[in-house]
């Protein structure tokens, strides 16, 4: 077999060439994007691999190293589907690329979330951990079923995970504020839900952004505990405003993001987007009740339950929330102005358990800022420590 397969470099000096580059270039994957025909053929030859190699998943990937050596800790049929793979690989090195496979961010960060959301069943665990070669070959099995243009995509960016490319919630995480002003906009939003919220300049607001610098502390799981920048971006004096939550990781490069669209207390647009595909899908609000709701004025004792953005990560359908007394905003931190309502607010998961977050509104300014948060990791409270106020 081995032999035949060499006869063949031999006779073809542009695959023997392409066969010698593949260690040069840091694998045979690398700096390459098949065609999608080439990408879902890859990833069945690799399925086959992963699936024989259950306890082993080190050498899914072609080499172009000692096939010599290969061919004695394999069997016949797993060195046979090595050569096939490798052999596609080099063939796609000769081959032109797909013309018109051009996605935006949103769309290959839409796949992140669809791969994050994948649930392997029970059976591919060994012991208390996921089997990688199972889970691998159970996510490409995955692939395989969905429809078009949806597997595409999926392929074009599971491709590019597994070589060690940046996936499209890297490239967010690079950059957060370009995503912000990209994506989350109400203009974005269906005319069913745009249609109500007021003209442009009818809310004026006393401020262009408004950055708040804090800290979350949980001390019962202080791994939690990190540092967070919250910046509100008024566009249009409206009312309606663009929310980005980042924190960074101890490097200091940002690893966990969250946008959203709000008006009033209504939430219109929503997506969190982590490092390793941590992503959830982009929701948006469906329920037009909401904007009539966010726009009730508040008083003490009030209850208040009104729909969030769908679908949501954890399959909450509504937000709950109970008005309680107005204070100063000084009180909360000495620079606002205005006054700041509590809020107590809960949201049912679709498993049962419950999240709260005790916030206050700030009427001067037009947003909620939470103060403690109740979870399944403990408390954590909100710890302000700076607010800068960008003018018009």
């Amino acid at each position: 077999m081995l032999v035949h397969w060499l006869a063949k470099i031999a006779l073809d000096p542009e695959y023997r060439a392409n066969l010698v580059a593949i260690p040069e270039r840091g694998g045979a994957f690398a700096n390459i994007m098949p065609s999608p025909e080439g990408r879902l053929a890859m990833l069945r030859l690799m399925k086959e691999r992963a699936n024989a190699s259950r306890n082993d998943c080190k050498n899914v990937q072609p080499s172009g190293d000692d096939l010599g050596a290969i061919a004695k800790t394999l069997s016949p049929k797993e060195f046979r589907n090595t050569l096939d793979l490798i052999d596609l690989v080099l063939r796609q090195r000769s081959a032109q690329p797909g013309e018109g496979e051009r996605y935006t961010v949103a769309e290959l960060l839409d796949v992140d979330a669809r791969l994050n959301a994948m649930e392997p069943p029970k059976s591919l665990a060994n012991g208390s951990e996921l089997n990688s070669c199972a889970l691998f070959a159970f996510s490409i099995e995955t692939i395989e079923t969905l429809p078009e243009p949806e597997r595409q995509r999926t392929t074009y960016e599971f491709y590019r995970f597994i070589i060690g490319g940046k996936s499209a919630s890297d490239s967010v995480l690079g950059n957060p504020a370009a995503y912000l002003d990209d994506v989350f906009d109400e203009r974005r939003l269906p005319d069913s839900i745009r249609r109500h919220l007021p003209p442009d300049g009818s809310r004026p607001l006393p401020y262009s952004r408004l950055i708040v610098d804090g800290e979350w502390v949980n001390k019962t799981t202080p791994a939690d505990s990190a540092p967070y920048t919250d910046t509100y971006v008024n566009r249009r004096n409206n009312g309606v405003l663009a929310e980005l939550i980042t924190s960074p990781n101890s490097s200091g490069k940002t690893n966990w993001s969250n946008f959203t669209v709000t008006y009033g207390i209504a939430e219109l647009l929503s997506q969190t987007v982590a490092s390793n595909l941590n992503v959830s899908r982009l929701a948006t609000l469906k329920d037009d009740k909401a904007i009539a709701i966010a726009n009730e004025p508040m008083f003490n004792g009030m209850h208040i339950e009104i729909s969030v953005p769908q679908p949501s990560r954890k399959g909450q359908l509504s937000r709950r929330c109970e008005i309680g007394k107005t204070v100063s905003a000084s009180t909360i931190f000495g620079t606002l102005t205005g006054e700041a309502v509590e809020l107590d607010c809960s949201r049912v998961r679709k498993n049962g358990t419950t999240s709260r977050v005790r916030a206050v509104w700030l009427t001067d300014y037009g947003i909620e800022l939470a103060r403690t948060i109740d979870d399944e990791d403990g408390r954590t409270d909100v710890i302000i420590k700076n607010v800068t106020i960008v003018k018009p």
